[in-house]
């Protein structure tokens, strides 16, 4: 009788018992926690740290759902698409395994004992996970300034920093300790080190104080401005050196002419090489290259294609029709119609180069990253709608998915689905009312490599639309997908 009278309860009903002469009323609690305020998104490095204030029921809180999406919901009856997360009783939570440079949004809800859910979303919330590194959060500061010559000071800077594009000379300013102002002429980063300036100024006074100040123009590269104050200023002592002991600028050196030749043939597959020269290339057609067996020049290897690289014009990628031997030493000749931007040849003593061909590489045994954030959704009495994150595919060579289905929790599985590995939903259909199933989707590799997997579950309704189920084996919560705004909270 107790769990007869428990399971009426929990679904909100009433009951009312005869018992001898005494009337016995048993009533569940119905009544849902307040709305959730004050939500607050702070990124980080893949991944968002929330933090709300705490909500009021007439019982207790229990704890909270988070809310995730791609995409702002601004409509009442909207859905998260990457659904809802139990943070369980805390008012703080970090979500992790996000993607750095996707902007997220997030709302929460809170729940109590008997299941019962704020009516409406918190507002809602935003942030974009960053690659972040020690100091990103932290302004740099003026370490030391020295004058290496009379009119040039090397200025050192707490981390690599980021000079104004237009009128760089401007973020210095120099003065004696007389008070009369050394101008700046100009101001450039150096060439090795990005946490060294070098300020070009009017000619010091030699064994003068001088104290050198940098402005807020000047960031890191993290975007954060040196702080006026005691940290942007630097005392150096004035020089009467006309030139520098060693390089210190970011002018090039002159440079000999060099030859037209080839420098250099690297083999990057068995139908591919790369071709770099001494001078950049203006014409390359496919047949002006001839490749031989170096060991039997009848074994020739057609050129079907021939590129010059787009950022570099000194090389030259060039495709066979079919692959070369691997292992095996080739020769590469080209005729007179390679020129260069001059419109010159090569000189024909040297237009042939050796090189050797590709070796085949180590069969791939490590299977693709798995998906993250897989949900089940019922969209009727016979199918389940999929959702899940990609695999971030770090090899880049995912080949498809595969969808697995179980109709006893996870002990057996039927044959799998393959699914396009650019899709992250999909519409499992010819299920059963009623059933509960239970679905792992893995990532396959163009080598047959299989991830471990992910899973969820799902309850299908018997009649009627059906609702979110959410297994406890996901990353994601059981909270209500579908929920309203407040009126105004997005305004």
């Amino acid at each position: 009788m107790a769990n007869f009278l428990r399971k009426f309860l929990a679904l909100g009903a009433t009951l009312t018992l005869l018992m001898g002469q005494t009337l016995v009323a048993f009533a569940a609690d119905i009544t849902a926690p307040s709305d959730v305020e004050g939500l607050e998104a702070f990124p980080g490095d893949e991944e968002v740290t929330l933090s709300w204030d705490a909500a009021t029921d007439d019982t207790d809180v229990t704890g909270y759902f988070i809310y995730t999406g791609l995409n702002s919901v601004s409509e009442d009856g909207g859905s998260y698409s990457l659904g809802s997360t139990d943070a369980g009783d805390v008012l703080s939570y970090t979500m992790d395994t996000l993607t750095n440079g996707v902007t997220y949004y997030f709302a929460i809800t809170a729940y109590d004992a008997e299941g019962n859910e704020s009516e409406f979303y918190s507002l809602e919330a935003e942030a974009t996970p960053q690659e972040s590194e020690t100091g990103d959060f932290t302004e740099p500061t003026v370490s030391d300034a020295e004058a290496i010559t009379g009119t040039l000071v090397e200025v050192s800077f707490s981390e690599d920093v980021v000079l104004p594009e237009e009128n760089p000379e401007a973020a210095f300013s120099i003065e004696a300790s007389d008070g009369e102002t050394l101008e700046v002429l100009d101001a450039y980063l150096s060439d090795d080190d990005n946490s060294v300036v070098f300020v070009v100024t009017d000619d010091q006074t030699a064994g003068a104080e001088y104290i050198l100040t940098a402005g807020i123009d000047i960031e890191d590269e993290a975007g954060n401005p040196i702080v006026s104050g005691t940290s942007d200023t630097a005392i150096f002592t004035g020089s009467s050196l006309d030139e520098p002991a060693e390089d210190v600028g970011d002018e090039e050196e002159p440079t000999e002419d060099v030859d037209f030749m080839l420098d250099e043939i690297e083999a990057t597959s068995e139908t591919e090489i790369t071709v770099t020269f001494t001078q950049e290339v203006s014409v390359a057609e496919a047949g002006s290259f001839q490749i031989q067996l170096e060991d039997d020049a009848e074994q020739e290897v057609e050129v079907s294609l021939v590129e010059i690289d787009e950022d570099d014009a000194s090389i030259v990628y060039i495709t066979t029709d079919e692959e070369m031997e691997p292992g095996e030493d080739y020769v590469l000749t080209l005729d007179e119609a390679v020129l260069n931007m001059d419109g010159d040849s090569i000189v024909e003593d040297e237009r042939s180069m050796d090189f050797t061909a590709a070796t085949l590489e180590i069969a791939d045994l490590i299977a693709p990253e798995d998906i993250t954030n897989l949900l089940a959704e019922a969209l009727n009495e016979t199918t389940a709608e999929l959702n899940w994150t990609a695999s971030i595919d770090t090899a880049g060579d995912l080949a498809h998915y595969l969808i697995y289905k179980s109709g006893d929790a996870g002990v057996t599985y039927s044959a799998a689905l393959e699914v396009a590995e650019s899709l992250t939903s999909f519409n499992y259909d010819g299920l059963t009312p009623g059933a509960t199933y239970t679905f792992k989707v893995t990532a396959m590799d163009e080598n047959g490599n299989e991830s471990e997997g992910v899973l969820t579950t799902v309850t299908l309704p018997e009649t009627g639309p059906g609702m979110v189920a959410l297994a406890g084996l996901s990353l994601l919560g059981a909270g209500v997908a579908r929920r309203k705004f407040k009126k105004n909270d997005l305004e």
